[in-house]
C-alpha cells in the first residue's frame, strides 16, 4: 500500500488486509494512508489519493471535522453518499503530545443492509396495517394456525398434483395475506364505495376458512386433488356455521362466508343481492391471497372507484400471469394483457376447476349483473 515513509511494513500489511476501508488524514485533511478496501469502495487508487486533500463524498458534512476539533471519536455514523450508496463510518482521532494531529476513518458499504432493513420495516408496517383493520380472536388464530396449506405442481396429463412444499400454518398465513390485500384496497378507497362495508368484509375474511379441513400430506406425495381435498363449498358452509354459532359473527358476513366459493348463478334466490359487490370483493381477495400464499405469486392492485385492475404473476402457474380488471358492481371481468405464452393449465381447487383461458373462479362470474 503506498504511504508516507515511516510506516512500518507489517502495519501496512495488516491495514491492507482489512475488509473495511481505512483512510488516515492529518489535521489539514491530507491523506497519509489509503488501504485496498478504500480503493475498492471509492473507486479511487491509493497512488492518486495519498498526499492529496481528502474529498467529502457524502451528502452531509463529514463528521471528521468535529473529530479533529474535539478530539473525541465517533462510531457507527451512517452517511449517504452522492452516488446514492450508504456507508457506515467510524472516526478516531490521532493524538500526539496532547494535540490532535489527524484522524483515522474506517468505513463499509451498508447499502444492501439498509435496503433489506427498509423492506423488513415495510413488511412489518404492512402487516400491522392489515391487522389494524381488526384483531383476530385468539381461538380463531389457533384454529387457523393448525390447518396446513400446500404448494404443488399440477400435471395436466394425469390430473394429479405433486406436493412441493408443506406450509404448516398455511391457512393462518392465507388469512393474513388476505388482510394485507384488503388493507391495500382500503388505502386506495375501495372500502369507501357504496355497498362495501369494511367491518362486514373483514369479519368475512377472518372467518371464511375457519372450518377448513385439510388432508395430511408430505413433500413428494402425488395425489388426485379431487379425491384428497374436500369441495371448497363444504368448508365454506362449515365455516359459516361455526362463525354464526360460536363467534356471533353478523348475518351479512355469514352470507359472504357461506357462499364465497359459489359462482353467482349458483347462489340461492334468498341471497341478499345488495351483498354481491362485497361477495365479489371477498372472492377476489381470497383468490389473490391464495396466489401469494400457495403459489408465491406477486400482486399489484390499482383501484378506480368500483373498478379494480389486477396485475398478477405466478412463476409456478403461468396461466395466472396476466393483468385484468374487475367491476365490483357488475361482476364483469376483462383480461387486459396476458404475459408470455398461455400454458395449457387446469387446476383443481377443492371442487372448483380453473382453466388457463378463464379468470380465477374467485374473481366472480363474468355474466353476473347487479
Amino acid at each position: 500500500m503506498p504511504s508516507d515513509p515511516g510506516w512500518d511494513s507489517k502495519a501496512s500489511l495488516v491495514i491492507d488486509s482489512l475488509h473495511e476501508g481505512l483512510i488516515v488524514v492529518d489535521r489539514d485533511l491530507i491523506i497519509r494512508a489509503f488501504n485496498h478496501a478504500a480503493e475498492r469502495l471509492t473507486g479511487r487508487s491509493a497512488a492518486e489519493r495519498i498526499g492529496r486533500r481528502a474529498e467529502v463524498m457524502s451528502v452531509e458534512d463529514s463528521p471528521i471535522f468535529e473529530v479533529l476539533r474535539t478530539g473525541r471519536p465517533l462510531f457507527n455514523v451512517e452517511q449517504r453518499l452522492q452516488d446514492g450508496r450508504t456507508f457506515l463510518l467510524n472516526f478516531v482521532p490521532i493524538v500526539e503530545n496532547g494535540q490532535v494531529t489527524g484522524a483515522i476513518q474506517s468505513f463499509q458499504d451498508i447499502t444492501q443492509w439498509k435496503s433489506m432493513e427498509r423492506q423488513l420495516v415495510a413488511a412489518k408496517e404492512e402487516l400491522d396495517e392489515a391487522f389494524a383493520l381488526t384483531l383476530p380472536n385468539t381461538r380463531v388464530e389457533r384454529r387457523l394456525r393448525s390447518t396446513p396449506e400446500y404448494c404443488d405442481v399440477y400435471d395436466p396429463q394425469t390430473g394429479l398434483i405433486t406436493i412441493t412444499e408443506v406450509i404448516p400454518d398455511g391457512t393462518y398465513r392465507h388469512v393474513v395475506n388476505a388482510l394485507k390485500v384488503a388493507a391495500d384496497l382500503n388505502r386506495q378507497g375501495v372500502f369507501h364505495q357504496v355497498a362495501i362495508d369494511k367491518d362486514t368484509l373483514v369479519q368475512a375474511i377472518l372467518f371464511h376458512d375457519l372450518g377448513k379441513v385439510q388432508p395430511r400430506l408430505k413433500v413428494g406425495d402425488r395425489v388426485d386433488p379431487a379425491q384428497v381435498f374436500e369441495p371448497s363449498k363444504l368448508h365454506a358452509a362449515r365455516s359459516a356455521d361455526m362463525a354464526a354459532n360460536f363467534y356471533n359473527v353478523p348475518e351479512e358476513a355469514i352470507w359472504l362466508i357461506r357462499y364465497h366459493h359459489h359462482a353467482e348463478d349458483e347462489l340461492p334466490p334468498e341471497f341478499p343481492r345488495h351483498l354481491l359487490p362485497m361477495l365479489r370483493l371477498l372472492q377476489l381477495i381470497d383468490g389473490l391471497s391464495a396466489s401469494i400464499t400457495r403459489r408465491s405469486g406477486s400482486v399489484r392492485l390499482k383501484a378506480d372507484g368500483n373498478q379494480i385492475e389486477i396485475d398478477e404473476r405466478n412463476a409456478s402457474h403461468p396461466g395466472y400471469n396476466r393483468r385484468w380488471r374487475l367491476c365490483l358492481y357488475t361482476g364483469r371481468t376483462e383480461v387486459l394483457e396476458q404475459y408470455g405464452t398461455v400454458v395449457p393449465f387446469e387446476r383443481s381447487t377443492g371442487g372448483q376447476t380453473l382453466g388457463s383461458n378463464s379468470l380465477p373462479a374467485e374473481a366472480g362470474s363474468r355474466t353476473a349483473l347487479w
